[in-house]
């Protein structure tokens, strides 16, 4: 997805800023940047551009007057103003001719360096570039087959009593060969959705790419298995430094599975978008996600300062103890005991003697709303960023 406006300030690149004009044309797109001091060449700045300025000598209303018209004029994206140093606030004029013009105009706190600014977005614009480059799931290829095996299997009667699935699999890194690792992350990924699902379909692979058509039981269903597959996706990253996307959706005609799939590539590309290094997506999940990349980026500490997150990581290296799955599944019910149980597929008085164990190891309080929060945070950030 290209740049906008609107993702920065969606995305909190800069925290304290603000749009203030023009949200109608929050969704314009950013090609490049252009930064001037002294607003004393406007003339040469670009089409698609964001202009960005100190607002010196902008109070001057007698030459600065028609500035937003000229901007607008040469098809400027917007206009990002710090104050702080030559301007307290942004001129009324300027407001009043941006809200005139429907033109974005956004405050630009004067904690951050222009150096700081310029880095973070020409990285995004060259980011997107790169990823607008990239196939993040192979629709042509996957599409035709998944169709075909779909209605043979419907057929025979195969599927009719599920709920039907996609799940995608994708190298976070477009570009990565296939080699040994990517071959056994998706051996081990095959073998646990044929393990885990109710009714295996289909699946395909090309490149570093792997598609699966499945029947599950429910939603919640798919959810444990994606939350399996994280599981084997924080392994291999931890292990060989490859890092994997999967998303899934659930298809709201078994005769077809073309918006699935399709939303499948949408949440793979929000994935790549907020910059996750790993991670599983329901594609439901998108906006959370987008909202959960703004908390990280004011502190991209959270999860490495959580001792309980941190305790317990350590204690499943160590001795394959699956307090991680328990204590996700535990805040995934709400705390409620017997549905963790279930999900874990364990007695319930087994997960209250695995919960006192955890509790003896790292002090978490189970009965505490705000350690449960903390923990389902710095939880969900160590899944995509850490």
């Amino acid at each position: 997805m290209p740049l906008t406006v609107r993702d920065i300030i969606e995305n909190n690149f800069f925290p304290g800023t603000e749009l203030i004009t023009g949200r109608e044309s929050a969704g314009n797109i950013i090609s490049w940047v252009n930064v001037q001091e002294i607003l004393d060449s406007v003339d040469m700045v670009g089409s698609g551009e964001l202009l960005i300025t100190t607002g010196f000598d902008l109070a001057d209303y007698t030459r600065y007057f028609n500035l937003i018209k000229r901007l607008k004029a040469k098809g400027v994206v917007g206009l990002m103003v710090q104050t702080g140093y030559y301007v307290d606030s942004i001129p009324v004029y300027i407001l009043e001719s941006a809200r005139k013009y429907k033109f974005p105009v956004l405050e630009l706190p004067a904690s951050f360096s222009f150096s700081e600014v310029l880095k973070t977005l020409i990285s995004e614009i060259n980011r997107e570039s790169v990823l607008g480059n990239q196939s993040y799931l192979d629709y042509n290829y996957f599409y035709p087959k998944i169709k075909k095996k779909l209605k043979e299997s419907l057929s025979r009667g195969i599927g009719n009593e599920s709920e039907i699935a996609i799940l995608a699999i994708s190298s976070v890194n477009a570009y990565n060969e296939v080699g040994p690792d990517i071959t056994e992350a998706f051996e081990n990924i095959n073998s646990l959705v044929v393990f885990s699902c109710d009714t295996y379909i289909c699946h395909f692979e090309k490149g570093a790419q792997m598609i699966f058509c499945i029947g599950v039981e429910s939603l919640t269903k798919l959810k444990d298995l994606l939350a399996e597959i994280q599981v084997v996706l924080i392994r291999m990253s931890n292990k060989v430094g490859l890092n994997l996307f999967a998303t899934a959706d659930m298809l709201t005609d078994n005769n077809s599975p073309d918006i699935a799939m399709k939303h499948c590539m949408e949440a793979l590309q929000t994935l790549h978008s907020v910059r996750a290094i790993r991670g599983t997506c329901l594609y439901d999940h998108m906006s959370f996600l987008k909202k959960l990349y703004s908390i990280y980026r004011t502190n991209t500490l959270y999860s490495k300062e959580n001792k309980v997150l941190r305790l317990l990581l350590d204690k499943d290296r160590e001795s394959d103890s699956d307090y991680i799955k328990t204590i996700r599944f535990y805040l995934e019910e709400n705390g409620n005991v017997t549905r963790a149980a279930k999900r874990l597929f364990i007695h319930r008085h087994t997960l209250i003697n695995r919960m006192d164990s955890i509790k003896d190891l790292t002090g978490f309080n189970f009965d505490d709303y705000y350690e449960r929060l903390d923990l389902s945070m710095a939880l969900i950030l160590n899944d995509y960023f850490d």
